[in-house]
């Protein structure tokens, strides 16, 4: 499967690159996650809640467009999707689904390596929004059904790996459909 790098446009001219009309933006972790680490506490989870709805609303954008062109498939949109997180270098991306529940597990991510190197440590908390919005919207497209993702544990605390889960809000009914 081509990968999102191979689709990438890098347009020195203009400063830019783009996946077809979707811009991207290259920036190091630390410059990104430093911002967060020099919030205070209450000030910092409403940055991460509104980076993770972020996601969620613009990165789904992007997941719808490639699920389109997937054929709706949601094993193939999953790999695609941790295809294109190793792309753009958000760590590497595993998923397990079933019917209600999607898992993923997240190593090298770069949220947690940029809040690491700017100071940030296990009193930070989750530091992983912008993969657990991308969850929910990618959840919602696997499931034909809203989801909700959390992050229940997260490198930044001195553990491995992140790891996510995302729930199906709304039953799958009867005739299987949502």
């Amino acid at each position: 499967m081509a990968g999102l790098r191979d689709r990438l446009a890098f347009d020195s001219g203009a400063g830019a690159v783009h996946d077809g009309p979707r811009r991207y933006l290259l920036m190091r972790p630390d410059v990104l996650m430093g911002m967060f680490a020099r919030l205070d506490a209450p000030a910092r989870a409403a940055a991460l809640q509104a980076f993770a709805a972020s996601a969620r609303e613009h990165g789904g954008d992007s997941l719808r467009a490639y699920f389109e062109s997937l054929g709706g498939e949601s094993r193939a949109l999953l790999d695609a999707t941790a295809l294109a997180a190793a792309d753009l270098g958000w760590g590497r991306w595993t998923f397990a689904l079933d019917d209600d529940r999607l898992r993923l597990v997240v190593t090298g991510s770069p949220f947690v390596q940029g809040a690491v190197a700017d100071g940030g440590s296990a009193s930070m908390g989750s530091v992983c929004a912008p993969i657990r919005g991308l969850l929910e919207a990618t959840a919602a497209l696997a499931f034909a059904a809203d989801a909700v993702a959390e992050e229940v544990v997260c490198a930044a605390g001195g553990h491995a790996r992140c790891e996510f889960v995302a729930r199906r809000l709304a039953p799958a009914s009867s005739t299987g459909t949502p």
